[in-house]
């Protein structure tokens, strides 16, 4: 290891800072890959493609053994552009997941924007998971990865136990409004959100073991019967 990568992180983002041009430079001043130049100077944005590019890395193989230089590698930036945005590993990650639940619930409320009763936004909330199929499955994936790893931190559960707490609020006010305005029969709003999380989360993983399962299908079908023993 060269003094150069012994200096402390804070020294390192300094660096990168002022000097812009070491953050696309590789350690002996070679230019890295089109990739990285159109990702610092494009509009997408170099964090943008590190969380992409990692969140697809964490799921591919996972947590624990993806490595800063893999993410390097895969997008074509220098190593120290990544401590630079995020600060450690741990903190990519963190953001990845942070970003694809933001996104999820950015293309639910937009999609929801005229939704005009219960049963609408019950639907479109399951909708939602046919629409954006990849990235929660990946979601779903890295967190169970990252679960059976022992660098379990409170700040990455808190961001997955997000996701779930967001689900539920917004599926169980749907339910007792439903249920108010006499649309849906009585029920217990967290029982029903509870199996509709479970299907949800099954049919993600089942497409995994079985990649022709047509997660489609089975997820509209669920929707049908939830709705069904829903209405009065």
């Amino acid at each position: 290891m060269t003094a150069t990568t012994r200096r402390p992180r804070r020294a390192r983002t300094a660096a990168i800072a002022t000097d812009p041009v070491s953050a696309e430079t590789g350690a002996g001043g070679e230019k890295t890959s089109g990739r990285a130049e159109a990702g610092v100077n494009g509009t997408a944005g170099a964090a943008e493609i590190l969380q992409r590019v990692a969140l697809d890395l964490f799921a591919q193989q996972n947590y624990s053994t993806v490595t800063i230089k893999d993410i390097a590698d895969a997008t074509g930036f220098n190593a120290s552009l990544i401590y630079y945005y995020f600060g450690s590993k741990e903190a990519l990650f963190m953001k990845a997941v942070e970003t694809t639940v933001e996104d999820a619930f950015k293309h639910f409320e937009a999609i929801t924007a005229k939704a005009t009763s219960p049963e609408e936004i019950i639907s479109l909330w399951i909708e939602v998971h046919i629409r954006q199929y990849v990235p929660l499955q990946k979601l779903a994936k890295i967190s169970l990865d990252y679960a059976s790893t022992h660098n379990r931190t409170p700040r990455i559960d808190r961001a997955i136990q997000e996701f779930y707490d967001k689900e539920a609020a917004l599926l169980g006010k749907a339910i007792r409004d439903g249920i108010r305005d006499g649309i849906f029969r009585p029920v217990k709003p967290a029982d029903t959100v509870v199996f509709i999380s479970t299907f949800l989360d099954g049919s993600l993983f089942r497409n995994v073991m079985f990649p022709s399962f047509n997660y489609a299908a089975a997820i509209r079908n669920m929707r049908k019967i939830v709705l069904g023993h829903l209405r009065v």
